[in-house]
């Protein structure tokens, strides 16, 4: 479990850069990635897309465009980012 989220964790940073999203770095198994759009529209868009994540807005307005993204299996990772990134490049 140690290493699948360490592994993923990169993968997410490097992908979250390749994006030029910023993130808040994190020691726990899921971290905050500022998308650019609100957080609800993100979340509505990822969930029709099969993607679940949760909205920053519950953490207050600073948080109104960032996502709150669980770490998984390399297959769930690379599901996530090819839906996030076909969103925040509408």
């Amino acid at each position: 479990s140690v290493k699948v989220n360490s592994d993923g964790k990169r993968y997410l940073y490097s992908q979250f850069e390749r994006l030029g999203l910023t993130y808040t770095p994190t020691e726990a198994n899921f971290m905050l990635v500022d998308t650019g759009i609100d957080s609800r529209e993100c979340f509505d868009q990822l969930m029709r897309r099969g993607v679940t994540v949760r909205t920053g807005d519950i953490f207050g307005p600073k948080f109104a465009t960032s996502i709150r993204v669980s770490i998984g299996t390399q297959p769930q990772n690379e599901i996530f980012i090819k839906a996030l990134e076909e969103i925040v490049k509408q």
